[in-house]
């Protein structure tokens, strides 16, 4: 039987992932960035950053915390929550 192990996600490893997912370049994901203003992404977006969250890192979420997110902290800590 094959054992799955899931490692704590840190920082690099999510904006990474953002990043790719949003192509954009990954120096512009940082922890105090708003989405919006600083990053220059739509709403839309940040519903996909939920969905990656979900897809790419198996934590359940739902899309109402979309609302939620004003800054890439807000995103990381709901990722971050799931592993505490």
């Amino acid at each position: 039987m094959t054992q799955t192990h899931v490692l704590t996600p840190n920082f690099e490893s999510f904006a990474s992932a953002v990043a790719e997912r949003l192509n954009l370049d990954a120096e512009k994901i940082q922890p105090d960035a708003f989405w919006v203003r600083d990053v220059g992404v739509s709403s839309v977006d940040i519903v996909k950053v939920v969905m990656l969250i979900r897809q790419k890192f198996g934590v359940k979420v739902p899309t109402t915390a979309a609302g939620k997110i004003k800054t890439v902290q807000d995103a990381f800590q709901l990722l971050e929550g799931a592993f505490a």
